[in-house]
C-alpha cells in the first residue's frame, strides 16, 4: 500500500513539518481566528451555531460549526492556483483535537500537514478550473484536510493514517449544486465535511479500515474530467507558501480590482464622484460569477458582485469591511457608482489564471481614461502581510474594543506553549473537550 497514491499522501502528511514556516503558519491561525470572531457575529453564523447545538451535539458538531462559520465570512486564507480556503477546515479540528499535552510545534505541524495534503489532492483534480464545472475544490478536500490534522494530533501511525485519509476521501460530493437565497446551504455543507474528516480519523485511530487503493482507480477522473492531473499528488514544493490572506470580505476574483481601483484613484488624484464608467476586465472563468447576481439578493450576493465592491471600495470603504452585510446602506450614491461598472470576459488574462487572479480596469473620469492592470492584492504572496497589516485587518472588521488576548496568543504560538489552551478557550472548547 506504501506506493499507492493515498500512500504518498500519507507520507507527505506523516512528514510535514513546520520548522522555518512557524511564523507564516501562525499568522494564518490568527487570520483564522479573526473570521471566526467576525462570523460568529453575524446573524447567519448565530444560526449556524445554533443549529449545531440542535443537530450535532458534542465535541464534533462544535467543529462542524466552527468551521462553517470561518468559510461564510469570506475572509479566511485561500491558494488561488486551487481556490481553497484551508483555515476554515484545518483550523477548528486543529484545536478541538489538541490537549494539554499538545506542543505549539505538533500544533503547526499537523496545520501545515493538513493544508500540504489539501492542496496537492485539489490541484489533482483539477484545481481553481473546477469552479467552472459547477465544483468546488474546498468542499472536495475538506474531509481530507481534517482528518489529516486531527490524524497528526491523534499521532496515528502511517499505517492508520492511510485508512483515515481513504475514508476521508470516500465522503467526497461530486458538487453541491448552487445553493442560494438569503442562507445559502453551502456553508453548512462545508462544515459537514470537516466533521465527516474528524470522525474518519477517529474511526481510524479505532481499527476501522478504509480502502487506501481509492485514487489509483478513475477517482479524479471523476471528479475533474479532462481537468485533473494525477502526477499533482506527488508533487515537492511547499503548496502552501502560496496561501494568500485576504485584506477584506470579498470573493477573492474581486479583489484584485478593489485594489486596483483604489490605488488608482488616489495615485491620479480621481475623487469617485468624477467616475463615469469602469469596465472591469477578467478571465472568462469567473467574468459571469462577478456580474451574476444583484447584490441585494443576498449577504453572500453583495460579497461577490464586482459592481457593489467597487462602488464600497471607492465611496464607502468601511462599509467595505462589514463581514455581516446586514443593513442595506441609504447611500444612492452607491447604486449609481456599481451601476457604471461593466464586466467583461477577457481571454487575454487567461494565460495568468489561475496563478493569480487578474483585473484590468478601464476607468473614465474627468474627461479622461485610465488603465490599469492588477495580478496581487494585499495579503497575496507577493504582497504578504505581516502581523501588523494582520492587526489592521482585525481593527477594521472587529473595530478597537475587541478583546485581541487570543489574536496575540496565536501570533505568539511558536514561543508560548499556554498560547495552545488559550486558543483552545477562545474556540469555545473546553479544558475537558478532547477527542479522543
Amino acid at each position: 500500500m506504501a506506493g499507492c497514491a493515498i500512500g504518498s499522501l500519507a507520507t507527505v502528511a506523516a512528514g510535514a513539518s513546520s520548522r522555518g514556516r512557524e511564523a507564516r503558519l501562525s499568522l494564518h491561525l490568527a487570520d483564522g481566528l479573526l473570521a471566526r470572531t467576525a462570523g460568529g457575529r453575524t446573524q447567519e453564523g448565530q444560526a449556524l451555531l445554533r443549529l449545531a447545538g440542535r443537530t450535532g451535539p458534542g465535541l464534533l458538531g462544535t467543529v462542524a460549526a466552527h468551521a462553517a462559520v470561518m468559510r461564510l465570512t469570506e475572509i479566511d486564507d485561500i491558494h488561488r492556483p486551487t481556490a481553497v480556503t484551508v483555515g476554515a477546515m484545518t483550523v477548528p479540528p486543529a484545536l478541538a483535537f489538541a490537549g494539554a499535552d499538545t506542543r505549539p510545534g505538533e500544533l503547526l505541524d499537523a496545520l501545515h500537514a493538513g493544508q500540504e495534503v489539501a492542496l496537492r489532492l485539489a490541484l489533482a483534480a483539477g484545481g481553481a478550473r473546477l469552479l467552472t464545472r459547477g465544483q468546488w475544490p474546498s468542499l472536495i478536500v475538506a474531509p481530507l484536510a481534517a482528518a489529516t490534522v486531527c490524524a497528526r494530533l491523534l499521532r496515528l501511525p502511517p499505517e492508520r493514517m492511510r485508512h483515515a485519509m481513504a475514508l476521508a476521501i470516500a465522503q467526497v460530493t461530486r458538487g453541491p449544486g448552487r445553493p442560494l437565497g438569503a442562507r445559502t446551504g453551502r456553508w453548512w455543507l462545508f462544515g459537514e465535511a470537516v466533521r465527516g474528516g474528524c470522525g474518519a480519523a477517529l474511526a481510524a485511530a479505532d481499527g476501522i479500515d478504509g480502502d487506501p487503493g481509492l485514487l489509483d482507480g478513475g477517482w479524479l477522473q471523476a471528479i475533474g474530467g479532462e481537468l485533473a492531473a494525477p502526477a499533482q499528488l506527488t508533487a515537492t514544493d511547499s503548496l502552501s507558501d502560496e496561501l494568500s490572506i485576504k485584506p477584506h470580505p470579498s470573493a477573492k476574483q474581486a479583489l484584485a480590482a478593489v485594489h486596483g481601483l483604489r490605488t488608482l484613484l488616489a495615485e491620479e488624484r480621481i475623487a469617485p464622484e468624477g467616475v463615469t464608467a469602469v469596465e472591469l476586465h477578467v478571465p472568462p472563468a469567473y467574468a459571469g460569477m462577478l456580474a451574476r447576481e444583484a447584490p441585494q439578493a443576498s449577504r453572500l450576493a453583495s460579497l461577490v458582485n464586482a459592481g457593489w465592491q467597487l462602488a464600497l471600495a471607492a465611496l464607502r470603504p468601511e462599509l467595505l469591511d462589514d463581514v455581516a452585510r446586514e443593513g442595506w446602506p441609504d447611500d444612492p450614491r452607491l447604486a449609481a457608482f456599481a451601476d457604471r461598472v461593466r464586466v467583461q470576459a477577457d481571454p487575454s488574462l487567461d494565460a495568468l489564471y489561475p496563478r493569480a487572479y487578474p483585473a484590468r480596469l478601464l476607468v473614465e473620469a474627468d474627461g479622461r481614461r485610465h488603465e490599469r492592470l492588477v495580478t496581487d492584492s494585499p495579503g497575496d504572496p507577493a504582497l504578504a502581510f505581516d502581523a501588523g497589516q494582520l492587526h489592521d485587518k482585525a481593527l477594521r472588521l472587529l473595530g478597537p474594543h475587541t478583546p485581541f488576548h487570543a489574536f496575540e496568543a496565536a501570533l505568539r504560538l511558536p514561543q508560548e506553549p499556554e498560547a495552545v489552551a488559550t486558543l483552545r478557550a477562545a474556540f469555545g472548547y473546553a479544558p475537558g473537550d478532547r477527542l479522543p
